[in-house]
């Protein structure tokens, strides 16, 4: 930037140095190339402020890009954080199975004990049936009947408690069965809600990346741009400098301002 404004201080010295010198006609000319020169330098000026702008697009949007990974790294470690949690749900949804299996089978147990139960009673009811036929028995074998009969009524009622208790046992390890349940159908919709949420996020990151690479696009267009105005701006320097050298090789009075307009464009040229 700093050669382009000595070039420039330079090449205004020798056009002033030839307008005091030339025609009216060519210094109309050479203010007229002076004036496009300008343009040309407010038009490069504003192309480096829009190259600045997209500088800090791009910053922005790697840093939301950075942001954007920290929440999805969160967002795994809260799903395997659930996916340990639902692990350890389905352990205990197995213990109690097999608890469940083991009271089955206990009452199975129970009940074929009752069936021998009922099946001894029915053949002692037979046997009072035959003692009653038989009433010519003794006293003390029917008070013994009796006596015995009393003995498996109580076994029978406490049978019955004792199934009553099962019973409530069960009823409490369905509704222990069914909290489970609604616990694992909150949790599942819990994961499903989570999923939902990656899914969005991923959506949004491709959104990103298709910003970035339109960015990126434009931005490669715009160097595009400034290659071809610097093109141009050496093609017109080129051209002032022809112009200037032609003003010069027409008088013969000028050979030391020549030397010296020689001088500064060659350092002009080793400078570019």
């Amino acid at each position: 930037m700093k050669r382009g404004i000595a070039t420039a201080v330079l090449v205004l010295a020798a056009s002033g140095s030839l307008l005091a010198t030339a025609p009216t006609a060519s210094a109309q000319g050479l203010r007229d190339l002076l004036g496009d020169r300008s343009e040309s330098r407010t038009n490069l000026r504003d192309l480096i402020s829009d190259r600045l702008a997209s500088r800090d697009d791009l910053r922005d949007l790697l840093r939301d890009r950075l942001e954007t990974r920290n929440d999805l790294r969160d967002l795994i470690l809260d799903r395997l954080a659930t996916r340990d949690d639902l692990r350890d749900l389905l352990r205990d949804r197995l213990e109690g199975r097999n608890e469940l299996r083991d009271l089955i089978l206990d009452r199975l147990t129970t009940r074929d004990d009752l069936r021998n139960l009922s099946r001894d009673r029915s053949e002692r009811r037979t046997d009072l049936r035959d003692r009653t036929a038989d009433r010519s028995a003794t006293r003390d074998d029917l008070r013994d009947l009796l006596r015995d009969r009393l003995e498996t009524r109580n076994d029978l009622r406490d049978l019955i408690m004792d199934r009553l208790a099962t019973r409530d046992g069960l009823r409490d390890l369905l509704r222990d069965r069914l909290e489970r349940r609604n616990d694992l159908r909150d949790l599942i919709m819990d994961r499903l809600a989570t999923r939902d949420d990656l899914r969005d996020l991923l959506r949004d990151r491709l959104e990103r990346r298709n910003d970035l690479r339109d960015l990126i696009m434009d931005r490669l267009a715009t160097r595009d741009d400034l290659r071809d105005l610097l093109r141009d701006r050496s093609e017109r320097r080129n051209d002032l400098r022809d112009l200037i050298l032609d003003r010069v090789r027409d008088r013969d009075d000028l050979s030391p301002l020549l030397n010296r307009i020689r001088e500064r464009m060659g350092g002009m040229g080793g400078n570019s």
